[in-house]
């Protein structure tokens, strides 16, 4: 139970620092999830995740969009974060990013990771401050 407190009580601060600092006046979530729906879960490897959620810092949904670079021998991962970026995400919650290329893209381009357990449903809600 306390366990479970601490890290919300933790992710949402991360959230906070992550809105109030990021270069843009708004931050733009991306969730890398492994389906379109609330309920999916948050991708162990956020290069490799079948979705991305994407949402406002208030919890509004932007879009949902599959991952449009799976299908690539190699890179995956960098060509996913300089997406993300190109599409204004400042903030990446994912359970862990794959590896030093996707993590270099993301520093490069101020886009910030969360590292997070859960389902979209999870960030949303505290998104929204539920």
């Amino acid at each position: 139970m306390y366990k479970h407190v601490t890290r919300k009580i933790l992710f949402s601060l991360l959230l906070t620092v992550s809105v109030i600092t990021g270069a843009q006046a708004e931050g733009v979530f991306a969730i890398a999830a492994d389906g379109d729906k609330l309920s999916s879960e948050i991708v162990k490897l956020a290069g490799i995740a079948p979705y991305f959620h994407i949402y406002d810092s208030d919890g509004g949904l932007m879009r949902v969009l599959p991952n449009p670079h799976l299908k690539l021998e190699f890179g995956t991962g960098p060509a996913a974060a300089a997406s993300l970026a190109d599409m204004g995400v400042t903030v990446l919650v994912a359970r862990k990013v794959p590896g030093p290329k996707m993590e270099k893209v993301l520093v490069e381009r101020n886009v910030r990771i969360v590292r997070r357990i859960g389902t979209v449903d999870d960030v949303v809600k505290e998104l929204r401050g539920e």
